[in-house]
């Protein structure tokens, strides 16, 4: 503990140094001209040509009259080749560090270095700084490079600390990221428009969950973290849209683990004038085209097994799966519960798991065949969910009869029953075309394509319990 206040409060004291030099330690902006990766992966064109870089230094190595650094910027690292007899001194006008002052700096600190691209004698592509500036004052010590970060408290409450030390696991963040360009993409080109939806909603619906609640205090009334949007979005079909779907957030206030988290994203679709199947194709061509756009490829090792997104999935009815499973014929929430306990995890491969029952889906259109059963489908893929799909229910009466069955058991004490939506059912009764409406999980869908076991390794900021104030904290901020 008292290392660490020692070191900081070193660092402090150069902070006062250099504003007694008439160094701004924190200044606006640099002049960086090119990132490390261009110098060093084009050094034929930039060698012995001025650039100018900016970054993080990792490492510091003195040698007399050279110094050897470490610069990392988002694009990757450089070394500077720092002497002392071309670089300038300090310069207050330019706001300059000069060789003899260069004690005032730390690794960790954020720099700018303006020189000659150039190798050292063992071949390594360097810069030689003629000017050096700092940009951040880091005043707390990084963790050493070769610990890295394996604390998960640490890792997920400041997994800023990891990619500063270890960059190269920023790749599932960024294949994130593109991965919500390439669903965009897919969509737009087939003809959807995103409209957002509103996340506070004055009545949540769309699924069976428990909510967030708050309160709007302009309006004096208690309000609801979306649960779902597709109430919403049922509303633009109605209003005469055909495609529509968006992609924002959700806030379920239900429990933690491998593949949860309270607030989340998901796609959500609806498209007029289909039903479920339709979307069980657009679902296979989705994550193929996800597939061979970000990652050049559809074979995925997902939980010890490969996975090709490219193949036809399985399609097969919830019973049938239990029933091959557990050798038992099943029907109702029965069916539900033996089938969560004891099937969907054996579910690597991709699978479209069917027909639920009735009691568990009241927004979705019952079977003609057999209305214990509706048009829903659930997306799994190594041994979790990670969708739920249905053929649109748009008959307001009978709506609003499953409705009231889910008033009746949210009275009896179910708290993740869905609740009566009385604006709802009145749109209904304008008429809605037949409608289908698509859902998976952004999160779940970037733990396939990233190969990852847990939720927590694609999401930046996991929810976590709030941390105390540690009695270090305390003592540094002087806190009571």
């Amino acid at each position: 503990m008292a290392s660490l206040i020692e070191i900081r409060q070193e660092r402090l004291k150069k902070v006062v140094e250099l504003r007694r030099l008439g160094i701004d330690p924190y200044p606006a902006c640099s002049s960086r001209s090119h990132s490390n990766l261009e110098v060093v992966s084009k050094f034929s064109e930039f060698e012995n040509k001025e650039v100018t870089l900016s970054g993080r230094l990792m490492s510091w190595r003195e040698h007399g009259q050279i110094i050897f650094a470490d610069l990392q910027d988002p694009s990757g690292s450089i070394q500077l080749y720092i002497k002392n007899d071309e670089l300038g001194g300090t310069n207050i006008e330019d706001q300059t560090i000069g060789f003899g002052d260069l004690n005032l700096l730390d690794v960790g600190d954020i720099v700018e270095a303006r020189g000659l691209v150039t190798k050292t004698k063992n071949g390594t592509v360097s810069l030689a700084p003629k000017k050096l500036r700092i940009l951040a004052k880091s005043i707390r010590s990084l963790p050493e490079k070769w610990e890295g970060v394996h604390d998960p408290e640490i890792l997920h409450r400041q997994r800023y600390l990891d990619l500063i030390i270890s960059p190269e696991h920023k790749w599932r963040f960024q294949k994130g990221a593109e991965i919500l360009f390439a669903i965009r993409e897919f969509l737009n080109s087939k003809g959807f428009l995103e409209i957002k939806t509103p996340i506070i909603q004055p009545t949540y619906g769309g699924t069976s969950a428990k909510p967030f609640k708050t309160k709007v205090n302009a309006l004096g009334a208690d309000y609801y973290l979306a649960v779902a949007h597709e109430l919403y979005l049922k509303r633009l079909i109605t209003a005469g849209f055909e495609n529509v779907y968006n992609l924002v957030g959700y806030f379920r206030n239900e429990g933690i683990d491998r593949s949860h988290n309270p607030e989340f994203n998901m796609i959500e679709t609806m498209t007029a004038y289909k039903n479920y199947e339709y979307n069980m194709d657009l679902t296979e061509e989705l994550y193929k085209y996800i597939g061979q756009k970000v990652f050049s490829k559809t074979v995925f090792r997902i939980e010890g097994e490969e996975v090709d997104f490219a193949k036809p999935w399985r399609r097969v009815r919830m019973v049938d799966l239990v029933k091959e499973h557990t050798g038992q014929e099943l029907s109702g929430e029965k069916l539900i519960e033996v089938f969560e306990a004891e099937v969907e995890k054996k579910l690597i491969q991709p699978t479209f798991v069917m027909n639920h029952p009735v009691e568990v889906s009241p927004l979705a259109k019952a079977l003609e065949s057999d209305p214990r059963f509706v048009e829903r489908f659930e997306i799994f893929i190594g041994g979790i969910e990670g969708g739920d799909n249905w053929s649109e229910l748009n008959d307001p009466v009978e709506l609003f009869k499953r409705f009231q069955d889910q008033h009746k058991k949210r009275l009896a004490g179910d708290e993740e029953a869905h609740p009566m939506d009385i604006e709802f059912i009145e749109m209904m009764e304008y008429g809605m075309p037949p409608t289908t409406g698509l859902g998976p999980g952004i999160e779940r869908l970037t733990m396939m394509f990233t190969e990852a076991h847990s939720i927590d390794e694609v999401i930046f900021f996991p929810m976590l319990r709030p941390a105390p104030v540690s009695d270090l904290q305390k003592q540094i901020y002087s806190l009571e």
